[in-house]
C-alpha cells in the first residue's frame, strides 16, 4: 500500500538526529511531496533540485554508514542496485527539462517502500 506525502511535514525532514536510513526515507518523502506540488503549482525549479542534492547526500551517507558498519541493513545487493541503477534513473527524470510528476513520484514512492520493508535501514 503506497503511502500519501507531503511537503508541509518539515518536522519529517530533521536529520540531525535521524539515523541515515531515516533521513533518506524523509528526504525522499519530502521530494515527493514537493513534485506533487510542482505538478498543480509549478514550483521553483531551483527548490526541486536542491532537494535532489539533499536527497543525493541523504543516500550518500547511507551508503558510508553501510560501508563503515555503522548501520546495518537487511539486503545490502537491494541497496547497491537502488543506488547504482534506480537512483540515478530517478535523478535523471527530476532534472529533465520536462518531469514527468506521474512517473517520478510512483518511482519515488516505489524507492521508499522498498527502503521502509525491504531494505530496512537501522543504526548498528
Amino acid at each position: 500500500m503506497y503511502q500519501k506525502y507531503s511537503s508541509d511535514k518539515l518536522d519529517d525532514r530533521e536529520h540531525s538526529s535521524a539515523s541515515p536510513g531515516t533521513r533518506f526515507v524523509n528526504e525522499a518523502k519530502y521530494m515527493t511531496g514537493l513534485l506533487l506540488q510542482d505538478a498543480t503549482s509549478q514550483l521553483d525549479r531551483i527548490e526541486i533540485l536542491n532537494q535532489q542534492k539533499n536527497l543525493i547526500d541523504a543516500l550518500e551517507s547511507l551508503w558510508h554508514g553501510v560501508e563503515e558498519g555503522t548501520v546495518r541493513v537487511q539486503s545490502l545487493a537491494l541497496l547497491r542496485a537502488t543506488k547504482n541503477i534506480s537512483f540515478p534513473d530517478i535523478e535523471k527524470k527530476i532534472k529533465s527539462s520536462s518531469i514527468d510528476h506521474a512517473r517520478v513520484i510512483s518511482d519515488l514512492r516505489l524507492l521508499i517502500n522498498t527502503f521502509e520493508y525491504i531494505i530496512k535501514p537501522e543504526m548498528s
